[in-house]
């Protein structure tokens, strides 16, 4: 067996599968015997059978890999997370106990009333409804002991001005107005189940129009003849569009564009498509005062996760945790 000290943690949620795992393995223990049960782990005190782990296991690799291949590389991660949460749950429990946490009584008897009708109808579940609801209470218990205390820990901060502003100058790239680029189209609609025929109908159209808008003739008022699309009317006019905001083959042409260019015809699940780059505002720096309810935002959640982090690593690094 060997000793796990300090090392590197997995912070993602706990499932609700693992405190139910937990919660049964403690419940269930006296149906067997101190020789019967395979320790996988125990965390202060606290034993983990490896029946509990493998269930863990079965039932996590369900859910990731339902639909794709569980390769040896990921069923190695898959272990260590599954094992990491389960040691990590009990460590959670227990250290909310310690702060005297308490999960609300009627928030509790709620669930395991609406549990109850929901398998009114189960026979398995009448079968063994009075000896699972104790473990069902204490399970749910657990999981709003851990809630709370992920709640009262991530909140344990204060936001003051400056740190607000120290936040703001080191990280200057998440406060930034993106490149704006002001474009307009004009599209022929095309059935995508067209025939091939309607297809280049439609690009030799926006071929012509591109060559009388060469030539000198506006390519608003042709949009308003011509357009398909809903900016018709003005004159085919988008406004100013930022990355992401359009298909990605239209965007990928703007970046090619000068201003005043004009793209060639663009195929598109809709039609085809025209496009002119008629102007662009680069990307500028948000000042603080605009920035301050974002910066808000971001530096919370950031100390809210340093926080969180901070309590598993204390917590894993205080612990006594024997693995087999």
């Amino acid at each position: 067996m060997q000793k796990q000290g300090r090392g590197r943690l997995m912070f993602w949620k706990i499932p609700f599968f693992v405190v139910l795992f937990i919660v049964m393995g403690g419940a269930l223990a006296s149906t067997s015997s101190e020789k019967e049960k395979k320790l996988f782990a125990v965390v202060d005190g606290y034993e983990i059978t490896e029946a509990i782990y493998l269930t863990a296991l079965q039932t996590e690799s369900k859910r990731r890999y339902f639909h794709g291949r569980l390769t040896e590389e990921r069923l190695a991660e898959l272990k260590k997370d599954v094992a990491r949460n389960l040691i990590d749950q009990v460590l959670l429990i227990h250290e909310a106990e310690r702060q005297g946490l308490k999960p609300d009584s009627d928030k509790i008897d709620l669930a395991l009333e609406q549990f109850d009708k929901r398998y009114a109808q189960d026979k398995a579940w009448q079968k063994d409804r009075k000896r699972m609801l104790p473990v069902l209470r204490k399970q749910f218990e657990s999981r709003e002991l851990t809630a709370l205390l992920e709640k009262k820990t991530r909140s344990d901060f204060i936001l003051n001005e400056a740190l607000k502003k120290k936040f703001y100058k080191k990280n200057p790239g998440l406060f930034i107005f993106p490149e704006r680029k002001k474009v307009s189209i004009i599209l022929i609609r095309v059935s995508p189940s067209a025939l091939s025929k309607e297809w280049s109908e439609a690009q030799e159209l926006l071929a012509t129009i591109a060559e009388r808008i060469a030539a000198g003739e506006s390519f608003s008022e042709l949009a308003k003849e011509y357009s398909d699309d809903e900016t018709a009317s003005q004159g085919g006019s988008m406004g100013y569009q930022h990355k992401g905001m359009l298909h990605s083959d239209v965007e990928n042409v703007l970046d090619e564009l000068a201003v005043g260019g004009l793209s060639e015809p663009i195929r598109l699940l809709q039609g085809y498509i025209l496009v002119r780059l008629e102007g662009v505002i680069p990307a500028q720096p948000i000042n603080y005062e605009d920035a301050k309810e974002q910066v808000v935002q971001l530096l919370s959640r950031k100390l809210s996760d340093e926080r969180w982090k901070k309590l598993l690593i204390d917590l894993r690094s205080d612990a006594n945790i024997v693995r087999f």
